[in-house]
C-alpha cells in the first residue's frame, strides 16, 4: 500500500498556491479547467483534532456537460479517508421558499469565474495570518474555514480548546480582512 503521507496540519490555502492547486485537481476530476468553469462556491475547511485532523476542499460548479446542472466536487483527507475525491449532483432552491431552481438562467446571478477570485486566492496566506492575529488566540488558534461565493469571502478562526471562534469578512477589493469595530 502506498503511504499517503502525513495527516494535514492546517487548512488548504495557508501556503501560497496550495488552494489553487487543489482547485485544479478538483476541476481535473470534473473534466474542465479554470478558464472554462463557473463557480457557485469554493470552500476550504480544517478540523483540528490531534492525531485525526481533517482537511476538506469543495467546489460547486456548473456541470461541464450541461449548463443547467450544478455539481459539487469534494476532496477530503483524514486518518480514515486519505486523499479522497467525491462528486455530487446539486439541487438549487430559493431561500424565500423551497422552489427548485433548475436552469442556468435561474442561478446565473450567483456564479463567478476563476478570474473573479484570483486576488482572494493569491492573498489567502495573508488573510490566514491577519485572521489569526486579529483573533487574539495566538498559538491556540487555527484557520477552520475559508469560503468564497459570488458576493462575499469569509475566513474563520477557531480556538484549539473548542467553543470559541471568530469569523471575518474579506474586503471587496481583496486587500485584507475586515475587523469589526
Amino acid at each position: 500500500m502506498m503511504n499517503p503521507g502525513p495527516l494535514p496540519e492546517d487548512i488548504v490555502g495557508d501556503t501560497p498556491g496550495e488552494l489553487q492547486s487543489k482547485i485544479g485537481d478538483l476541476l481535473d476530476q470534473a473534466g474542465t479547467d479554470s478558464t472554462r468553469v463557473e463557480f457557485a462556491e469554493i470552500t476550504s475547511t480544517f478540523l483540528y483534532k490531534p492525531g485525526d485532523n481533517t482537511a476538506h476542499v469543495s467546489i460547486q460548479i456548473i456541470s461541464p456537460d450541461d449548463k443547467n446542472q450544478m455539481e459539487q466536487y469534494d476532496w477530503n483527507d483524514m486518518k480514515d479517508r486519505r486523499n479522497m475525491y467525491e462528486k455530487y449532483d446539486l439541487t438549487v432552491s430559493t431561500m424565500v421558499s423551497s422552489d427548485v431552481v433548475d436552469s442556468y438562467e435561474g442561478y446565473k446571478d450567483m456564479l463567478f469565474t476563476y478570474n473573479d477570485i484570483k486576488t482572494y486566492l493569491n492573498n489567502l496566506p495573508g488573510y490566514c495570518k491577519e485572521a489569526l492575529e486579529a483573533s487574539g488566540y495566538k498559538d491556540k488558534g487555527y484557520i477552520d474555514n475559508f469560503t468564497i461565493s459570488h458576493d462575499r469571502a469569509i475566513i474563520s478562526v477557531k480556538h484549539k480548546d473548542g467553543g470559541f471562534s471568530k469569523t471575518y469578512e474579506i474586503s471587496q477589493d481583496g486587500k485584507g480582512i475586515v475587523i469589526p469595530e
